[in-house]
């Protein structure tokens, strides 16, 4: 066996849960159909060199880039809009930026009808409990941030979610992957090319071995 099954055991179960299937969901290359990308727990710059080239690729091409991380990384510094949050509080971050999205209608309401179970138990539930001052409680990120992040995603679609170690690596990263698949579904960048959960895995044998399957 190989390190991917323990690195990335929290995205697997968690992305399972939610379509059924453990891997990331777009190609490197298809990063460059995005117009928007949301690295949270990905410093991408320095762990996945590669992968950012297709980043900067695409930001060449107008897609924005922002960066949510504890730390000002190399990553960081090429973002158009930066998220210091502190970490641990990943799911308060997402879904603090789920209720300006359901608040404002900025959601895919045709794909979540077609395509999505149990969405309106997650609206109920981010309405109720993550209001933008609670978030901001938790996370340490002003509401304007949060807005911010939403609203560029929001309006730049088809947008792209990528996370890496500093979800996974946490004792609730598996809820911090089941945030991240639902904000994808409540926009519609599921199954899209220029959207998915982009969830880089190391260059090149882990995600190689891990395709293989061996």
């Amino acid at each position: 066996d190989h390190q991917a099954r323990i690195c990335h055991s929290t995205t697997v179960a968690g992305v399972a849960n939610t379509w059924g299937y453990g891997a990331m969901t777009n190609s490197y290359n298809d990063m460059q159909n995005t117009k928007c990308m949301f690295f949270i727990g990905s410093n991408a710059a320095e762990a996945h060199p590669v992968s950012m080239l297709h980043a900067l690729h695409a930001k060449e091409t107008g897609a924005k880039m922002i960066v949510a991380d504890p730390r000002f990384t190399r990553t960081a510094a090429k973002a158009d809009q930066y998220v210091r949050f502190r970490s641990g509080t990943d799911v308060a971050l997402l879904f603090g930026m789920l209720y300006h999205i359901f608040k404002n209608n900025w959601q895919d309401d045709q794909y979540i009808h077609d395509r999505v179970y149990g969405m309106d138990k997650v609206k109920a539930d981010v309405m109720a409990k993550w209001t933008p001052d609670k978030v901001a409680d938790v996370t340490g990120v002003p509401e304007a941030e949060v807005y911010a992040a939403a609203e560029t995603m929001a309006k730049n679609r088809p947008s792209t979610i990528i996370w890496c170690m500093g979800q996974t690596q946490h004792s609730i990263g598996n809820a911090f992957v089941r945030a991240s698949c639902i904000l994808q579904l409540a926009l519609g960048n599921i199954g899209m090319s220029g959207g998915g959960a982009n969830i880089f895995r190391g260059h090149d044998n882990v995600q190689g071995a891990t395709d293989v399957g061996p």
